[in-house]
């Protein structure tokens, strides 16, 4: 740049273009170490994204994060909580009782992949498993090893899908268990509907390992016991007769579909 200082007190300013001339690669190199340095990393566009003026970056919002479960679906949010936990209706739980928030069940079973299931606060009564002896389809069976099952949500699935496509709108009178459940929701959250699921073999069997801090967490929010009445599980024992069965004092066993035995649902979360 050339300065001119005239007669006049003026200032006359001559600016030579050479001097303001990069290197294509170099303005490239700065253009990108710009767009990173204010926040622009994604190399592909994205939705709600903005461009750097200098290239190809955007700058994306990071998704939001929830800040609890979504109940009725295995998000891997348990991996916060702990056995006996309070589950909350905002997706939250807490080994203490929080003000202000509802309680909708507690924890009885976390899976390795962060998955958990809670027991509902209350039970259904005591519910006939099935009035037929059929060995349903796609449904696994098990013996000596009830324990193992964990699939609550499937099992129940599976059932509900082979008597609705058998029976139509019969379907409760030859599966009533499930249906009941099926058709359960806790009044504070009745979006929860057709969420709930008889619980497997290996979630009761649970129940009786942690049974101290689960009775506990539900003496805390004074909510119904777990008892000593025999309760259905929603696994299948080899054959069509015979369903899993569960009591507190004996843990998993095998009974006959036909008897009513309480049913009391967990969600997953």
């Amino acid at each position: 740049m050339r300065v001119i200082l005239s007669a006049g007190k003026k200032v006359y300013f001559t600016l030579l273009a050479s001097s303001f001339m990069f290197p294509i690669q170099a303005f490239a190199q700065c253009a990108e170490t710009d767009c990173n340095t204010l926040g622009y990393d994604s190399t592909t566009a994205c939705d709600n994204g903005i461009k750097c003026p200098f290239g190809e970056y955007w700058a994306c919002p990071e998704p939001a994060k929830p800040e609890g479960a979504v109940l009725g679906q295995c998000t891997g949010y348990a991996k916060n909580c702990k056995i006996a936990d309070i589950l909350y209706t905002d997706g939250t739980c807490s080994a203490d009782v929080v003000s202000g928030k509802t309680p909708v069940g507690v924890v009885v079973y976390i899976g390795g992949d962060g998955c958990g299931q809670a027991l509902a606060l209350g039970g259904l009564g005591d519910l006939i498993w099935s009035t037929e002896v059929v060995d349903i389809p796609d449904l696994a069976n098990y013996g000596s090893d009830l324990a193992s099952d964990f699939a609550s949500c499937k099992n129940t699935k599976t059932v509900i899908d082979y008597s609705s496509k058998q029976y139509g709108d019969s379907a409760s009178e030859y599966y009533p268990a499930f249906w009941q459940v099926y058709n359960y929701a806790p009044s504070s959250m009745p979006e929860t509907k057709g969420k709930w699921c008889i619980p497997a073999g290996g979630v009761l069997s649970n129940i009786t390992q942690n049974q101290t801090a689960i009775t506990q967490s539900l003496n805390r929010i004074i909510k119904e016991n777990i008892g000593s009445a025999g309760w259905w599980s929603s696994s299948e024992i080899s054959g069509s007769a015979f369903a899993g069965a569960w009591r507190l004092s004996s843990d998993v066993y095998s009974h006959n579909k036909f008897y009513s035995l309480y049913v009391r649902p967990v969600i997953e979360f």
